[in-house]
């Protein structure tokens, strides 16, 4: 028995190292909705580093973060006063306990990738969040971006919940009240698969650092 468990552990450190290796790299466009406003954001994704980069209305950088997926570092740059700094973010306080995560069996499919649509409710908070997720589960850094950035909106947290999460990325999100009118919304509008230059992830010549 024993014997036959050491197999299948192998078995199973095989097939995540071989996932791992055919992790994501690329660019991720996508758009943040709520009830007062829309941004646009490009993530810059490598299997250690994402550049995550927030878009003025006119499409030019207002400001850059850098995460360092290993040791959860997180840098903040200001482009147009030329400045970066570290960020310290806390955990949220909010408690998740009342959770109740599945995974449906509705699929269709986004942007090429085949999605399944998983959902999380909260009585707690009197809404819901739906995701549609990609199936293949080669997106490792979504989680462990998640976690350095220690996010506090709801479609980020309920995605938290989720226990078989690492791995999958979701490529629509949206938080839902009672009411079923959406909240929040969370929609990718491109992805490219390509390799990213490790100059995204310098801090640009002559920037200087902010100490509080």
């Amino acid at each position: 028995m024993n014997f036959l468990k050491s197999i299948a552990l192998t078995i199973s450190l095989i097939i995540t190292t071989i996932l791992m290796a055919q992790h994501f790299e690329g660019t991720i466009e996508f758009t943040r909705k709520n009830y007062f406003d829309e941004t646009k954001y490009v993530y810059y994704v490598t299997s250690s580093n994402v550049r995550i980069d927030e878009l003025k209305k006119d499409g030019t950088v207002a400001g850059t973060m850098f995460v360092d997926l290993k040791t959860k570092k997180v840098t903040a740059i200001n482009h147009d006063r030329k400045m970066y700094m570290e960020v310290v973010s806390k955990p949220s306080t909010k408690n998740m306990s009342k959770c109740e995560t599945f995974k449906t069996t509705e699929k269709k499919k986004i942007l090429g990738y085949n999605c399944v649509k998983w959902t999380v409710n909260n009585s707690d908070y009197n809404s819901k969040a739906e995701y549609w997720v990609i199936e293949s589960g080669n997106h490792f850094f979504f989680k462990d971006l998640l976690t350095a950035l220690n996010r506090k909106d709801k479609i980020a947290l309920y995605f938290m919940q989720i226990p078989e999460n690492a791995g999958f990325f979701p490529i629509m999100g949206e938080e839902k009240g009672t009411d079923g009118k959406i909240k929040a919304k969370m929609i990718t509008t491109k992805m490219t698969k390509k390799k990213i230059n490790s100059a995204k992830f310098k801090i640009p010549t002559g920037y200087k650092e902010f100490k509080s």
